[in-house]
């Protein structure tokens, strides 16, 4: 985490990885930001999955769900609902960075389904994939592998293709990837969404520094930082920052950083990438992995995805 942060902050542009929102109150803050009026993508992706959940998880033949990046896995309980009604030993492997996260998300879903396993574990997929081919082997049975929430878009242009690479290659001819993806989209709506009039995005963003904060040993005046989210249409992306409200010094010990930020400096803390058909072809070929299904909504808003790892054709 201190080099990863030092690199980010030691030049312009600088940057955090928004993976560092998501300790025990991040997570909390985003779940709340799921239920915000604004905030279409939840709703969008659920209304998808009542429909879909089923037939994708029959169709795949999954006996065990890979989720990356779980979360609070607010979606999951109808993938695996569908995945107990289909199996008598399902399995669900949450993967995610913030353990509080996957224990409270199984606790609700042992409730609901006795029968279902779950193995958590806990890493950053940007580096920790050789986890999953341990705890989420091909024994397992068909794995149906899920990537939700439109999370793919915090990824560039070269990161995305990167991590889907990572995932195909721990993955077998009959297993399948399940993609939410965030639509490109009339702009009002997308700097509504990130800009929600009670401030619940504004906050899970400041809640960043207070994690630098406690984890880097730092000094950082949250409150003289500001939030901004924007649509950057050229890049079809939305960028959310913290902005220096005025000249001050930031200092994390355990990572041996000083700066000196100016007055309207900014901090990009988050990229979400909008895209569409053949943007998420791209990105899935570049991963390694050819599209099955495409799974839009009747409103253009958001669309599921089914994919597999292509197969190798030859010349």
């Amino acid at each position: 985490m201190g080099r990863e942060v030092r690199a980010g902050l030691s030049r312009p542009p600088r940057s955090i990885s928004p993976k560092y929102f998501y300790d025990a109150e991040g997570s909390k803050l985003f779940d709340a930001i799921c239920d915000l009026p604004e905030y279409y993508v939840t709703r969008s992706e659920r209304a998808l999955l009542e429909e879909h959940a089923d037939s994708i998880v029959g169709l795949a033949g999954a006996r065990a769900l890979v989720e990356i990046g779980s979360g609070m896995a607010r979606k999951t309980a109808l993938l695996t609902k569908a995945l107990c009604d289909r199996n008598a030993s399902p399995i669900y492997i949450p993967f995610d960075i913030a353990p509080e996260a996957i224990d409270e998300s199984a606790r609700v879903l042992l409730d609901s389904h006795p029968r279902l396993r779950v193995r958590g574990v806990v890493g950053d997929f940007g580096h920790d994939f050789g986890r999953l081919a341990i705890h989420a082997p091909p024994a397992d049975g068909t794995r149906l592998f899920a990537f939700l929430g439109s999370t793919i878009g915090n990824l560039d242009e070269e990161a995305a293709p990167a991590l889907l690479r990572s995932i195909s290659a721990i993955m077998v001819p009959a297993d399948r990837f399940l993609l939410g993806i965030d639509l490109v989209k009339d702009s009002s709506l997308l700097n509504a969404a990130y800009n929600d009039a009670q401030g619940v995005t504004a906050a899970f963003n400041k809640n960043v520094l207070r994690v630098l904060a406690r984890e880097l040993d730092g000094e950082i005046d949250e409150a003289a930082f500001e939030h901004l989210a924007f649509y950057n249409e050229p890049l079809q992306r939305i960028e959310m920052h913290l902005v220096s409200a005025r000249a001050q010094t930031m200092t994390l010990r355990a990572a041996d950083l000083r700066i000196e930020l100016a007055a309207g400096e900014r901090i990009l803390t988050e990229i979400s990438r909008k895209f569409t058909r053949a943007s998420t072809e791209r990105t899935l070929a570049g991963g390694g992995m050819e599209l099955l299904e495409w799974i839009p909504d009747a409103l253009g808003m958001f669309a599921l995805c089914v994919a597999r790892k292509a197969v190798l054709r030859k010349a």
